[in-house]
């Protein structure tokens, strides 16, 4: 590392540097001389959108010995999840007080890639959605305001997708406060409250959304979210089916169906079984190959039901306890299928 020395203090002055990214931050420090008690806030920028922001004020010691009042300068912020998308990003630093670019930058960041905890609409999107909301007759007469609610969209966002859950939500309320029920900042709103542990708020606010407009299917992608939360899994494959519908070209739809669909059928089956029923559970099964005949799990799990374990340590057993398992779950869906044909040509 270069040897610092303190510069000139001038009224205005700010020195720092960007320094890298490690992980999901970035890195640096920024001093003012003239002032050099205060601590300074720091944004970071990918395409004009701040993607972190924060005081530059943890310690360092290499600044405290080149004579930078007490060496309180660093930060470290946490970048937007927003980059986790595959791609390269590129990432300056400026201080917002002044606007003033660090030194240091540009870095690239990426390309990497890392899946939310659930489905959210994408801050440009987001704001290409605010845009044409306030076009529309119920909202338009907040449209001389336009700038205003944009800026305070990117703040919410910012701080939701820096995972600043509770301030986040705090801000998705007050623009919901100011606007009234409306489609974008409710959904919003619903994602949030699904991050902050809270299913059953976020579903609330995902049904006003919906309320607002029935064709956004992000709202109906927060129901069925909100509700595979909660452990009502019928209830979610219903919802998210609407979004599909609504949405059929988008793929990762169809993939949030499959991971749903994969992740509660044990869970469905072991309930019904809990409560003794049987039939239920194999029929469950049986319905859902016959929509998944690639589906491993149900087969297994099919397999289990219909075949009794065998308790026995001779060899080949095993093999041949699989093979009946496989034989058992082909016989079954044979019958099924048999049997709705017989049902449809009587």
């Amino acid at each position: 590392m270069n040897t610092l020395t303190a510069p000139a203090a001038t009224s205005s002055e700010v020195t720092g540097h960007f320094d890298y990214i490690l992980d999901d931050r970035a890195y640096g420090w920024a001093f003012a001389p003239a002032h050099p008690q205060k601590r300074l806030t720091i944004e970071i920028l990918s395409d004009g959108e701040v993607i972190a922001h924060g005081p530059a004020q943890e310690f360092r010691q290499d600044l405290q010995t080149a004579g930078m009042g007490d060496g309180c300068y660093l930060f470290g912020l946490k970048l937007s999840h927003e980059l986790f998308d595959g791609n390269v990003h590129s990432l300056i630093a400026r201080v917002a007080e002044t606007g003033v670019l660090l030194p240091g930058g540009p870095h690239e960041f990426g390309p990497e890639l890392r899946q939310c905890a659930y489905p959210q609409i994408p801050r440009a999107l987001g704001l290409d959605l605010l845009r044409d909301m306030l076009t529309q007759a119920n909202y338009s007469r907040y449209a001389p305001n336009s700038h205003n609610f944009a800026h305070a969209y990117r703040l919410a966002s910012r701080l939701q997708e820096t995972g600043e859950y509770t301030e986040a939500r705090e801000a998705w309320t007050t623009i919901n406060r100011a606007l009234g029920e409306n489609p974008l900042g409710y959904c919003k709103l619903g994602e949030c409250l699904m991050l902050l542990g809270l299913p059953e708020e976020a579903l609330e606010a995902f049904r006003i959304a919906a309320s607002r407009d029935l064709r956004l299917h992000w709202a109906h992608l927060g129901i069925a979210n909100s509700h595979f939360s909660l452990g009502e899994f019928e209830l979610a494959e219903e919802a998210i089916q609407v979004a599909i519908a609504l949405k059929p070209e988008d793929s990762a739809l169809a993939n949030r169906l499959k991971f749903m669909q994969d992740n509660a059928l044990p869970q469905r089956v072991g309930k019904l079984m809990d409560e003794h029923k049987r039939e239920a559970a194999v029929a469950l099964l049986k319905a859902f190959l016959l929509k998944r005949p690639d589906s491993n799990q149900a087969c297994t799990l099919l397999g289990d039901l219909l075949c009794e374990p065998v308790n026995t340590t001779l060899p080949g057993m095993t093999q041949l306890h699989e093979l009946r398992k496989a034989q058992s779950v082909l016989d079954a869906l044979l019958d099924d299928v048999e049997a709705r044909l017989d049902e449809a040509t009587e």
